[in-house]
């Protein structure tokens, strides 16, 4: 029998893009264009560090205009593979790119590893980003299998965004 506290929760999310891979590619990996579509819906985000290499960290702030409101995140860079593979530790930030607890819930994990995969998919490419707490609490882990839905409508619209930059 398996005990519930070493299952950790993973979140994984596929899209199927219209796009060779390296136009996807470059979608996530050039600041010009990934500024353009990386967050959720209705906000604007402003790069403050683009330094995609293993070792690097991006570090951006993001302005919901309807709330009036701004985050800051920060992804710490473990892996860059061209055209297949970007890794990093997914963090909510201040504004100086230290890691702060989420703004918006009570319990939440510190780090998320982030696993982004891309592979030729006949005249397409498949993007899946796949998302697993690192070193949470079993509350912080209940916390993020709870938001399960919230974090596929959170990265769909991000993708919807994305699809509208690579049909652009």
């Amino acid at each position: 029998m398996t005990d519930a506290q070493t299952i950790v929760p993973e979140f994984v999310i596929t899209r199927r893009f219209a796009a060779s891979r390296e136009r996807v590619w470059d979608a996530w990996t050039k600041p010009e264009q990934f500024a353009t579509w990386f967050g959720p819906k209705g906000v604007t985000t402003t790069l403050l560090t683009f330094d995609l290499r293993p070792g690097g960290m991006i570090h951006a702030r993001m302005d919901n205009h309807e709330h009036g409101s701004a985050i800051w995140g920060k992804l710490a860079l473990r892996e860059v593979t061209e055209p297949s593979r970007l890794v990093w530790e997914h963090s909510f930030a201040d504004a100086e790119a230290n890691i702060i607890p989420a703004p918006f819930f009570d319990v939440w994990p510190l780090r998320l590893l982030t696993t982004v995969t891309f592979e030729e998919a006949g005249d397409g490419t498949s993007v899946t980003v796949t998302w697993v707490p690192l070193d949470a609490t079993l509350a912080e882990q209940q916390a993020f299998a709870g938001q399960m839905s919230s974090m596929t409508m959170g990265w769909g619209g991000s993708f919807d965004q994305l699809d509208e930059v690579l049909a652009g």
